[in-house]
């Protein structure tokens, strides 16, 4: 990429994510490159909206994960890509939901195109500023309407543990099931 595409994507990044906060953090000040990771560290973009349901039935799931990978190097931010979201209104989504890791609004998709993101709710790993993983958080949507007991595969989990590990995700693509990105703020 780059370096005045790098630049723009951070601009939009910026512009879009008014709102960067978890629910004891103060906001960004500066802008916040979603794609950039610091040396040593996991990134996990969860791409989401309020509106989904499906998005919003994976909180205790990503909760789960955020607490089982604590105490290792991943950052989770979860992303919010509805154009019409305020800042207010993603804060009690997150409070709400009680979603782990850092809110940011990204009502421009930017990243999320640049990620090849097309719903939500669908997770992204990143390690050294590389895209390692997209796809589902685990299968327990099979398609639209058909939820399972209970996931069988949990394909960000074994991606995220794999990067820990120093190997690549056995898999590094997997199919989202939910709700398509609404139009982006242009």
């Amino acid at each position: 990429m780059s370096r005045r595409a790098a630049a723009l994507l951070r601009l939009l990044a910026f512009a879009g994510a008014a709102c960067a906060t978890t629910a004891n953090a103060p906001r960004h000040a500066a802008p916040l490159d979603l794609l950039a990771t610091a040396p040593g560290r996991v990134r996990v973009l969860v791409f989401t909206s309020h509106e989904c349901p499906i998005a919003n039935s994976y909180a205790p799931t990503l909760r789960a994960l955020a607490i089982r990978f604590a105490a290792t190097p991943v950052d989770w931010f979860v992303v919010h890509v509805d154009p019409d979201l305020t800042d207010a209104a993603a804060a009690a989504h997150a409070r709400d939901y009680d979603l782990p890791g850092t809110v940011v609004r990204e009502p421009a998709q930017a990243a999320a195109r640049q990620l090849g993101i097309t719903r939500t709710p669908e997770a992204a790993v990143l390690v050294d500023g590389a895209l390692v993983y997209r796809g589902r958080i685990d299968d327990q949507w099979a398609a639209l309407g058909v939820r399972r007991a209970e996931a069988g595969q949990s394909d960000l989990a074994d991606a995220i543990t794999a990067v820990l590990n120093g190997r690549a995700p056995a898999t590094a693509r997997t199919e989202a099931v939910g709700c398509l990105l609404p139009e982006p703020l242009l």
